[in-house]
């Protein structure tokens, strides 16, 4: 925790010093806040916000918040994530930073800090990007253990009715996972979507199918920690428009 409060102070004080494009704030509804796979409202409908500064080379710092429900096992009723990274490249992006998720409220131990690192590469038309991205966390879901999350993903724009097609996989691994498996309720395991998207001006539209491989024990099929096959809708704009 505290090597991602130093990350998150030295961000703040270079974004200051620099040149910033105007904040943005994106406001959500969603029928579902799925995390990894796993519901985390309790597989009911959710609203988040994300506030956010950027600096012209390439700093970014932001705070995101959703309402969560994990059925009251330590008083949460929502949850903050600080965020900070920085960006660099053209071909490929590069984008590397630290997120601090924490629970106003609730138990500290429930609070957990994750590093990234990741490189998406545009096709030429712009119709196309490919991305990787890897997670790595010393305390993982508050956890003292250490756990990795690997992610691809994929996005494609249509050519016709100005249709994206959104595709990704990802692995979580690691020693949190298989040490922390009865209590947590999680192996290692993959999680994967597929989703359509639409922009009808300021409004941005989306629909996924949501799964992931957990089975026997570890599958939840429904309410709180749900992690099995559903489909998940989410609406959300951006400010300041454009």
């Amino acid at each position: 925790m505290k090597l991602a409060t130093a990350f998150l102070a030295t961000a703040i004080l270079l974004i200051s010093s620099a040149a910033m494009a105007g904040p943005e704030a994106t406001i959500t509804g969603i029928s579902d806040y799925d995390f990894r796979g796993v519901s985390q409202s309790g597989d009911d409908p959710a609203l988040q916000v994300d506030a956010n500064v950027s600096g012209e080379t390439g700093w970014y710092v932001g705070l995101w918040g959703s309402n969560v429900d994990f059925d009251n096992c330590c008083d949460e009723d929502y949850e903050l994530d600080w965020y900070a990274g920085f960006t660099a490249g053209e071909t490929v992006e590069w984008d590397f930073g630290v997120v601090y998720y924490s629970y106003p409220g609730a138990s500290d131990d429930l609070n957990y800090s994750e590093v990234y690192l990741g490189g998406t590469y545009a096709g030429a038309d712009d119709k196309w990007d490919f991305g990787i991205k890897q997670w790595y966390s010393w305390e993982w879901l508050g956890y003292d253990d250490y756990g990795y999350y690997t992610e691809a993903n994929f996005n494609y724009a249509l050519p016709w009715w100005e249709i994206g097609v959104t595709a990704h996989y990802g692995y979580t691994w690691g020693d949190g996972p298989d040490d922390n498996s009865a209590d947590s309720g999680l192996e290692e395991y993959a999680d994967y979507w597929i989703g359509l998207n639409r922009s009808f001006g300021p409004i941005d539209t989306e629909i996924r199918w949501v799964d992931t491989d957990l089975d026997d024990e570890f599958e939840v099929d429904s309410g709180v920690g749900r992690n099995d096959d559903r489909f998940i809708f989410s609406i959300s704009t951006t400010f300041p428009w454009e």
